[in-house]
């Protein structure tokens, strides 16, 4: 029996755009060998929306609760990662074909930062009657890019569900894993990077 321990973070990189609306990461060092110090300190300037990360329900419910208010142990737990990829839209139809069997679900999607997978507003409906607790999905975002309106995001902060944006699932194949996500104890804000991992107990 042995552990497998599967990355699903995407790498945060300068310039790099992650979102078209947010700006690219900016690292600057502060100090470097190639300027005459004898160490090494960089800095880092971004959304807190940059690659994988989590939304907290404060994001889009101004009674919902900040990335600090949120428990470690709410964000370990087993997870079902499905396979959307060949979709444009995941919806209560396409969910309902699946057996969905644990809290924690996370989609594998085209993760194009315009034109990716998202998710319908009576899928959203339909986690939240499942009683999902997390939702993952490899796209920038829940929402379709352009709507302004943010039904998912809202539909799903105001039930208290976290969101997880912007993972990496191309090499992951469907079924139950263990879920670890990790993010940034950063007093008072609406989301945080984060880094996230499954592990499969194999014989």
């Amino acid at each position: 029996m042995k552990m497998r321990i599967i990355d699903i973070t995407k790498p945060i990189e300068k310039g790099r755009k992650y979102y078209p609306t947010l700006q690219e990461p900016q690292i600057n060092y502060v100090k470097h060998y190639a300027t005459g110090h004898d160490h090494w300190v960089s800095s880092i300037l971004m959304p807190l929306h940059t690659a994988t990360h989590i939304d907290a329900p404060a994001h889009f419910y101004e009674k919902g609760r900040t990335i600090d208010k949120i428990a470690v142990d709410e964000l370990i737990g087993f997870a079902q990662v499905l396979d959307f990829s060949s979709e444009k839209v995941i919806t209560k139809g396409l969910l309902t074909r699946k057996n969905i069997t644990t809290q924690i679900v996370l989609f594998k999607v085209n993760d194009d930062i315009e034109n990716y997978t998202y998710v319908s507003e009576d899928a959203a409906s339909y986690l939240v009657h499942k009683k999902v607790k997390i939702l993952g999905t490899e796209a920038p975002s829940v929402d379709k890019f352009g709507d302004k309106t943010y039904r998912v995001h809202k539909l799903l902060s105001m039930h208290d569900v976290l969101i997880v944006e912007g993972l990496y699932l191309k090499n992951v194949e469907e079924g139950i894993y263990l879920f670890v996500c990790a993010p940034l104890l950063i007093l008072g804000v609406e989301a945080s990077p984060a880094r996230a991992f499954l592990i499969r107990i194999e014989n």
